[in-house]
Formats: C-alpha cells, sequence, structure tokens
C-alpha cells in the first residue's frame, strides 16, 4: 500500500508539472520552462526534511535547549540526501530498488550469509521495506546474514495492530532457516511494533533486539497526528503508558540497544528514545530518516551484532 502512495505523489507531482509547462510554453523559451520546472521539484524535495527540521528547533527553542547549529545543519543535509533516495526511488518502487519480495514466499529474499543468526529489518511510520536499501547492502556486505525485510501490515492502524504481521514474518523465517532465533533491527515506529510484539509473544524468537529513532516515550511531533498510529505515538499515550507499566512490571530480557539521534526532527525531545532496560547510546549529526543511511550509525549497530547473539557467518 505504501509503495504506491508513493507513485501517487510522484503521479500528482507530474501532473502539476505538466500543468506549469502548459500555462509557461505559449509564452516562454524552453529554458524559463526547464528552469521553472526543475525549481518546482527543487522546492517540494527540499520541503520534506526543511519543514519538519524547522518545527524541531522551534520546540527546541522554545524549551530553551542548546541549537548546535553546526550539527543541526550537518542533519540536515543528511536528511534531505536521504530522503530523496527514499521518497523518491527505494520506497515508491521497492521491487525494483531491494529485489522483489513475494507474497507468502521469501523468493529473492534473504539476502546475504546463510549460516548466521537471521536478521529481519522493520520499518516504522508510513514507509515500507525500501527504507532499508543502504542498510541492508551494508549488513550483506559485512557478511551478515541471512537478511530479510518485510512491510507491516495495518499501517494506519493501533500499533498493536501491526504485531500479527510480524509475528507472521519472524516464524516464516524460522522455518525456512531452521533456526530458532531472530535479530530484529528496528526504526521509528518499528521498535513500538517489536515492544508490543515481546509483549505478546515473549522473546523465545528474539536473539536481540536494535531500535533505530523508535518513540519509546513517545514525540511532541505527534500532536499534530492524523491517523491511528501516530496518536499512539503521542506522549503520554494510553498505548505507551500500558505498555511501560507491563514492562515496569517485568522489564523484557531480549539485549536491546536503542540508538536515537539527538538532531531527530520527528521524534522530540529525543530522549523519548530512551529505554530504562536497554543500552542507550546518542549519535549526533544525523537525522530520522539518515540513521538508515548514516554509516557511523552502522558501526554500532555491528559492534552489537558482534556481541553474544552475533549475526556474522562463522
Amino acid at each position: 500500500m505504501i509503495p504506491w502512495l508513493f507513485k501517487l505523489f510522484l503521479l500528482a507531482e507530474a501532473c502539476v508539472l505538466i500543468a506549469v509547462a502548459n500555462c509557461l510554453l505559449p509564452g516562454a523559451s524552453a529554458a524559463r520552462v526547464i528552469v521553472v520546472l526543475l525549481s518546482i521539484m527543487g522546492v517540494w524535495r527540499l520541503s520534506h526534511g526543511t519543514l519538519t527540521w524547522c518545527l524541531a528547533q522551534m520546540l527546541r527553542w522554545r524549551d530553551g535547549r542548546a541549537l548546535d547549529w553546526r550539527n543541526q545543519f550537518m542533519a540536515l543535509g543528511k536528511e534531505i540526501a536521504a530522503r530523496l533516495v527514499s521518497f523518491n526511488w527505494s520506497q515508491p518502487f521497492p521491487a525494483l530498488a531491494m529485489g522483489r519480495d513475494p507474497v507468502g514466499a521469501l523468493g529473492r529474499d534473504p539476502t546475504g550469509a546463510v549460516d548466521g543468526t537471521p536478521i529481519l529489518l522493520v520499518h516504522g511510520f508510513f514507509s515500507s521495506r525500501g527504507m532499508w536499501i543502504r542498510f541492508r547492502k551494508r549488513l550483506v556486505g559485512a557478511g551478515c546474514g541471512p537478511v530479510y525485510t518485510m512491510d507491516l501490515k495495518h499501517v494506519f492502524g493501533h500499533v498493536k495492530d501491526m504485531v500479527p504481521s510480524l509475528h507472521e514474518r519472524i516464524e516464516a523465517i524460522a522455518r525456512e532457516t531452521g533456526r530458532e532465533q531472530v535479530i530484529l533491527i528496528v526504526h521509528s515506529m518499528g521498535g513500538l511494533v517489536s515492544r508490543q510484539y515481546l509483549q505478546v509473544h515473549g522473546g523465545q524468537r528474539i536473539a536481540r533486539l536494535i531500535t533505530l529513532g523508535s518513540p519509546h516515550h513517545g514525540t511532541r511531533i505527534a500532536k499534530i497526528a492524523l491517523f491511528t498510529c501516530t496518536r499512539d505515538m503521542r506522549r503520554e499515550s494510553g498505548f505507551l503508558s500500558a505498555l511501560a507499566a507491563r514492562e515496569a512490571a517485568h522489564p523484557p530480557t531480549v539485549p536491546t540497544t536503542s540508538i536515537y539521534t539527538l538532531n531527530d526532527d520527528l521524534v522530540y525531545p529525543p530522549e523519548s528514545s530512551e529505554l530504562p532496560w536497554a543500552e542507550n547510546i546518542s549519535v549526533r549529526g544525523v537525522g530520522h530518516v539518515s540513521l538508515l543511511f548514516d554509516h557511523a550509525v552502522f558501526e554500532i549497530v555491528m559492534k552489537r551484532l558482534d556481541a553474544p547473539g552475533r549475526a556474522r557467518q562463522a
């Protein structure tokens, strides 16, 4: 569903560009038409990262937080680049960017090594498996794997509604590989789905959990929520409060690392990503989506994969 929505956005953009070109053509030179169209395309793509970045800076300023402009602009640049790839290529066209992943079969997925602990990459809100285009390539290049991806179902419903699709994928991987456990590496809302999975199904199937930019205690950006799942991600939402209470009573035993960026433009405040029962690691100079594209973040993940429960091929 999500890839088709991204395709629809690109189609709508193309229609706007055609309409603008038709308005300009009668009295404008070809060079002017091209410049105008390229300007529209550039401004639209820059807006993908700058609007939420400006909102995050406003919240930081209002809260009296120090604004480290060097890191903030570094994060903005990386975020725009990551969203250019993700929103215009890997998410609208995941079959071309990532290889086909037929429903009900593993097909060309997995990639990577075949003898290690399976790794499952889980996306976040309004995303698809295409988010992992760079990260999966790096895992495979490092000899990790087998590496799997998935598309969560019911992505606009409650977070708990997505748990069955995660459970189904984990069980399918276990059957395919003959392994009893998988490693979960998850982004953003995928961290909340994974925590709810642990509450429902326990941690027997999970060797290690690594979350990237997950709003474990919610995000103030979700106040403008339009969907059920984003309302679940509000600060002190009923879902998050109940989840935290269950974890406080019975802390998960799965080795867990939460990696988050202090420059996040979607999870605010960034400390919302910290879990009391997990290892918490903060980074700087990288944005929310670009956590999946940043080499330094990948190296942090690799160090955790080399710990007990390692994912590299022996």
